[in-house]
């Protein structure tokens, strides 16, 4: 059962903690850091403070804490996927994939599907596929697709599936990236799940 949603003071404390936690100042909080492909731009010494740091917190958090954070807005979600990720938190597949699928918070979705390609099974391919099936289907703007869609044709390549071609080779309600977009954030994402393997390896 999950948890009754947190009241404002317990959001605002995960918040600190987790989501606007900084190394360098309001510019620099975390939630910043790891939208998009940010995570992947600093050079030495911040790429080090950002590493050790997620590392920790992906270690430390609980999963009742990260629940929470799922019930909030898309810092905090956005936040709380990438610890999953990061921690490789198996327990969260389902609850991610319905998020995915849901599409409530834009932002977010690039961290649900960086979670889900970090899991790297079948079934996270499969949650990627449905989701993607889902959400392309809809009027409604699907912005963060070619995460998910990197997501996939990466989970594809080391799966040996072929859930992408098959998906975007059909009409869809949404545009569809072209596919030198399909590719560089299929390397992006490769990427992004080489970093999240070198934070939690990372030496103190």
């Amino acid at each position: 059962m999950r948890p009754p949603a947190p009241n404002g003071s317990e959001l605002r404390a995960l918040d600190r903690r987790y989501v606007f936690w900084s190394y360098e100042g309001p510019l620099r909080q975390r939630y910043l850091k790891i939208m998009g492909v940010n995570a992947l731009r600093d050079g030495e010494p911040r790429r080090s403070l950002l590493m050790r740091s997620l590392a920790e917190d992906a270690r430390l958090i609980t999963d009742d804490e990260l629940d929470r954070l799922l019930t909030s807005e898309w810092r905090a979600r956005l936040t709380a996927a990438w610890l999953i990720g990061l921690d490789r938190r198996t327990g969260f597949r389902d609850r991610l994939g319905e998020l995915l699928y849901d599409g409530a918070f834009i932002k977010a979705d690039a961290g649900y599907a960086l979670a889900l390609a970090r899991f790297g099974q079948l079934s996270d391919a499969a949650l990627l596929a449905a989701a993607l099936t889902h959400r392309l289907s809809e009027p409604k703007p699907f912005h963060e697709q070619i995460f998910v869609i990197g997501a996939l044709r990466h989970l594809d390549e080391r799966l040996g599936t072929d859930h992408a071609e098959e998906l975007l080779g059909r009409s869809w309600r949404q545009p569809i990236p072209a596919r030198p977009d399909q590719e560089r954030f299929t390397g992006y994402m490769k990427r992004l799940c080489a970093f999240a393997d070198e934070c939690m390896h990372h030496p103190d």
